[in-house]
């Protein structure tokens, strides 16, 4: 039935075409309407300083400073506060499509003797915690958690009630990636004032292994926007797509695989343009003749 996801609701017209899509074509024609888009962007404008639109982003800016600059004073900025910590809880042990290929590639790495996994913007441990109750970890696995201050004394707390094994372990500095065989990021780079490729370029010791998931990237160009995360605003980096990838392998990686989350998407407030209906992860593993010459 093309594009109609449950055959019982849709009807084609005459004209071609299901109704929903006609119907999602008249509604946009009267949201543009002078007076009723000045309605819906005030509208979206209070909800989104109050901290109710979560999730949704607004301008674009060529820098994180710009961004930093454009957040609504009403909230605080990033993740370093004690609200922000107190996030994701209700996320422990749940399994979402898109840690499939996290998995998968991380088992990879485990059976090639991987042990010390260093979790970027881990938060308090959820991947840690999710893929425990999916995956066999070895006994001897380190995973250490990278996050800000608030966010690593959170985990620290929770690990000391949940974690009877002790392999969780959480730090601020990334300087101690460089002692890991797998870096693992989901959903942090967006975050970060300096790119992927930036960060791993700066350690003395780079890790075999990259595994990156939930992240933004746009066919055209970088840019930052704002982010609403309910409890703060967040400047927030959406990537060139192929710069992205041109960086890491700069670096002496190999790209394994690339997958798409499709079930997450970034909607960047009345612009079409730099908004996303999609996020990218893939997996890396340095070339050996890179390892040798380290």
């Amino acid at each position: 039935m093309g594009n109609c996801k449950n055959s019982r609701r849709c009807r084609i017209t005459p004209e071609g075409g299901s109704v929903g899509q006609h119907l999602s074509k008249a509604r946009s024609f009267i949201g543009d309407l002078p007076g009723i888009r000045h309605w819906r962007h005030e509208r979206f404008r209070n909800r989104f300083e109050n901290g109710q639109a979560v999730g949704t982003c607004r301008g674009v800016f060529d820098s994180y400073e710009a961004a930093a600059a454009a957040a609504p004073a009403s909230r605080p900025l990033g993740y370093d506060h004690d609200d922000a910590a107190g996030m994701y809880h209700d996320r422990i042990g749940q399994i979402y499509p898109s840690d499939y290929p996290m998995m998968f590639w991380l088992q990879r790495a485990l059976d090639l003797g991987a042990r010390r996994v260093f979790d970027l913007g881990g938060h308090i441990g959820l991947s840690y915690y999710s893929y425990a109750t999916r995956m066999a970890l070895p006994e001897d696995l380190s995973w250490q958690v990278c996050d800000v201050p608030a966010v690593v004394d959170s985990g620290r707390r929770e690990a000391a009630a949940r974690d009877s094994s002790g392999r969780l372990r959480f730090t601020a500095d990334f300087a101690e990636a460089a002692q890991a065989d797998v870096l693992f990021t989901a959903g942090c780079l967006q975050y970060l004032q300096e790119t992927l490729a930036q960060r791993v370029a700066s350690l003395p010791r780079q890790p075999e292994w990259l595994l990156v998931n939930l992240l933004p990237l746009h066919p055209a160009r970088g840019y930052w926007t704002v982010q609403s995360i309910g409890t703060a605003y967040c400047p927030y980096r959406i990537q060139h797509d192929d710069g992205f990838f041109q960086d890491i392998l700069r670096l002496g990686y190999r790209r394994l695989d690339r997958w798409e989350n499709l079930e997450k998407s970034c909607w960047v407030a009345f612009d079409d343009l730099h908004s996303l209906d999609r996020y990218h992860g893939a997996a890396f593993r340095l070339d050996p003749a890179s390892i040798d010459g380290h």
